[in-house]
């Protein structure tokens, strides 16, 4: 009986190295030697094989966030309007960018705009309920 090495099939036929290859069959790997390491496959040219990433606009996210804060920030009425302001400007200026580099987070953008003018609207209402709540309190010209 021979030895056999750790690590190799006992049973498994050994290649012959005489034998031509045959052009119609599969293609066989290449033996590797026992305790080789084997060797590192090419990277592919893209991953998926789908489309090219596209960047992100930072501006866009930064409206998102403003815009959303814009809301609750109404409570204060010159707030909210200063808040929600800010956010609708920077969601026109990221689409604007968006438009022109073809950037992906155009739904950012479009979400910093509608919060922006929301909380706008509700400052605008806060500030309105306000003073109308100080008037009839006699809160302006009472003595």
């Amino acid at each position: 009986m021979s030895y056999t090495p750790p690590g190799q099939d006992p049973y498994a036929q050994q290649p012959d190295p005489n034998a031509q290859p045959n052009p119609y069959g599969q293609p066989q790997p290449p033996v590797q030697q026992p305790y080789e390491q084997p060797g590192l496959q090419q990277p592919y040219a893209q991953p998926w094989g789908g489309a090219p990433v596209r960047q992100n606009n930072g501006l866009a996210l930064a409206a998102m966030i403003v815009g959303i804060i814009a809301i609750p920030s109404a409570c204060c009425a010159f707030l909210g309007i200063a808040v929600g302001a800010a956010a609708a400007i920077m969601g026109h200026i990221s689409m604007k960018q968006i438009a022109q580099q073809g950037q992906a987070n155009r739904s950012q953008a479009l979400t910093g705009i509608i919060c922006g003018y929301v909380g706008v609207g509700l400052g605008i209402l806060n500030a309105i309920a306000g003073a109308a709540l100080s008037l009839n309190n006699g809160g302006f010209g009472s003595f």
